[in-house]
């Protein structure tokens, strides 16, 4: 890797983690679309997995005191299940149909009424595990998805940012060790070039932290709400 490449990154960690410390999402996406110009498929995703790791351990160490073991375990059970359905269908799947399925889910969470029982099944923490963490290991684009449905209980914007960053944290790692079980990926190869990352970006945490606190509630969630729309129309084109 290139000093130039190695410079790029560490400024794209520092602001992608200081977009995700302030709305939960973002960052990611952003990251694996810069990502994936340099790298395969197979690496792309547990690489991408594993820069994501860092910057979500950071986050969820700056927001600690938010952290709610309650909101999130069940997500977390129901990931288990999605990403081991995931890698076994591993290249079998058409990735533009996830994409689709993952985007339409963005924006209905993001813009549907949940309040419809019908619409309502579909509102709770197992089907946003097992959907997340099948979406995670395909495309590795499971953050906006993740924090759409969190959107709708009604959380303050540092509980959202804290309990996101702890799900990722799980469906990172658990990414990561699928790939290196059944792909054969070397973490030790990019071990350098994520814990620079992973510097940059608990750098901005820090200063996302300091930021959040001057944002409104309700203006966060519009601007998040617009920004999952963005997110989501991102992967359909």
């Amino acid at each position: 890797m290139s000093l130039e490449f190695i410079i790029f990154f560490s400024i794209l960690s520092f602001l992608t983690s200081l977009l995700t410390s302030v709305f939960s999402v973002g960052g990611g996406l952003i990251m694996l679309v810069a990502l994936a110009q340099y790298f395969s498929p197979s690496t792309l995703i547990p690489l991408h997995g594993a820069i994501q790791l860092s910057n979500n351990l950071s986050r969820t160490y700056v927001y600690k005191e938010f952290f709610k073991w309650q909101l999130i375990k069940n997500i977390l059970i129901a990931t288990i299940f999605g990403a081991f359905c995931a890698i076994l269908l591993f290249g079998s799947v058409s990735e533009k149909v996830l994409i689709w399925l993952i985007a339409g889910t963005i924006l209905f969470f993001t813009w549907v009424p949940l309040d419809n029982f019908v619409l309502s099944i579909i509102k709770n923490d197992w089907f946003c595990g097992f959907i997340s963490g099948f979406a995670g290991v395909f495309i590795g684009a499971n953050g906006p998805l993740v924090t759409s449905y969190m959107r709708t209980r009604d959380l303050s914007p540092e509980v959202l940012v804290a309990n996101h960053g702890a799900v990722m944290i799980f469906q990172h790692s658990l990414k990561i060790i699928l790939f290196m079980y059944f792909f054969k990926f070397s973490l030790v190869d990019y071990l350098s070039f994520i814990i620079i990352l992973a510097i940059n970006g608990f750098a901005g945490a820090l200063l996302g932290k300091k930021l959040i606190g001057y944002i409104s509630f309700e203006k966060f969630y519009v601007v998040l709400k617009l920004l999952l729309s963005l997110l989501a129309l991102i992967l359909l084109f």
